[in-house]
């Protein structure tokens, strides 16, 4: 098997097993939080907090009419998925940080798009706050997944080497 094959198949193989652990908790959550809403988990730190997000992060885009705004999270999403598979397939010997973190976002996208899909909404059920004083918005796996998608995008972004600048005429 060449590198570039054994790549795609690391990479699918984190797709889907990130896929299924986002999904099986999200049905879990459904199963088992939706009647009781709260559970803490560690006091006043952290608590599963079972909630539908129609919106995208921090509930962007939640005013928008259900058919309309169920399209364009589709249609951007799927839009997203295909831009990374490129950039994936055009990452350079050098770029394992880009790589990964195209691996992870599209992981934690393919997950919520399947709930978008299906229900026109995210489940949501990871809660973490201190106290009354601060309170994070509620999230998922998946949004772990983009989450540390991000933090490696950005990291790579970071320690890219600078190109010599250029000396003045």
């Amino acid at each position: 098997m060449t590198l570039v094959a054994r790549r795609w198949l690391l990479a699918a193989t984190i797709v889907v097993s990130g896929v299924a652990l986002d999904q099986l908790t999200k049905r879990i959550a459904d199963a088992k939080l939706r009647s009781v809403q709260i559970v803490s988990v560690v006091e006043g730190f952290f608590e599963l907090r079972y909630s539908r997000n129609t919106g995208a992060f921090f509930s962007l885009g939640e005013s928008v009419p259900d058919g309309p705004r169920r399209v364009g999270f589709v249609v951007l999403t799927l839009a997203a998925i295909g831009l990374m598979a490129h950039l994936y397939r055009k990452a350079g010997e050098s770029q394992r940080l880009l790589r990964w973190a195209l691996v992870l976002l599209c992981t934690g996208a393919i997950g919520n798009l399947i709930d978008r899909v299906l229900y026109g909404e995210v489940i949501d059920f990871l809660h973490l706050h201190v106290r009354e004083v601060f309170h994070w918005a509620t999230f998922n796996v998946a949004d772990i997944y983009i989450a540390g998608g991000l933090v490696l995008l950005v990291w790579d972004l970071v320690r890219a080497p600078r190109g010599k600048a250029k000396e003045p005429a």
